[in-house]
């Protein structure tokens, strides 16, 4: 009990305690902007210059997994595809399946992949002209829906999420476990 009444003790105590509160939020406060920009990836960047929201990269990979669901369900009535025509529907479940955002981006480009093997191959089948002309909606779409994405300032705001940070923030960013935004890429 002598010990509680020591006065350094209890400076000690003291400082002790305003120090791990300190941490603890600033480590809240920093872990909490980096989910408002990951939030971004799918509610939009608001562009303050430009005045309005940018579409969101989520409404960007839905606009490419639409497009290449058409795609495979076109190009399933020709049976020389049907290897490229699994291979799209693959990789089209995985970008569904793919939980974060590192993941969304590597599923994302295995798609593409699939995707150019399948509009190769639908070249050399010979298909009517309706089938020509909805493949090159599908097309449209989805290489628009990629070039939104390569537009996006997603990247931009999850990189430089520290920028408006205090210079006390960034002393102590890495004594807290400050998990950064994921960046798509």
């Amino acid at each position: 009990m002598k010990l509680l009444r020591n006065r350094k003790f209890a400076v000690l105590i003291a400082v002790v305690v305003i120090i791990l509160a300190t941490l603890l939020g600033v480590g809240r406060s920093l872990n909490r902007v980096a989910r408002d920009v990951e939030a971004m990836f799918y509610d939009g960047v608001y562009l303050k210059d430009e005045g309005y929201t940018q579409p969101g990269i989520a409404l960007q990979l839905n606009n490419r997994l639409n497009s290449s669901l058409g795609f495979a369900v076109l190009m399933e009535k020709y049976p020389e595809s049907s290897s490229e025509t699994e291979a799209l529907l693959s990789a089209r479940n995985a970008l569904i399946s793919a939980k974060s955002i590192s993941d969304k981006y590597s599923a994302n480009e295995a798609l593409q992949r699939a995707y150019v093997s399948l509009a190769v191959k639908a070249e050399s089948v010979g298909l009517s002209k309706q089938d020509r002309d909805d493949m090159e909606g599908y097309s449209s779409t989805f290489s628009g829906a990629q070039t939104a994405i390569s537009n996006s300032r997603y990247n931009k705001e999850a990189a430089s999420y520290m920028e408006d940070a205090s210079f006390f923030a960034f002393l102590l960013r890495p004594f807290v476990f400050v998990t950064p935004p994921q960046i798509f890429g």
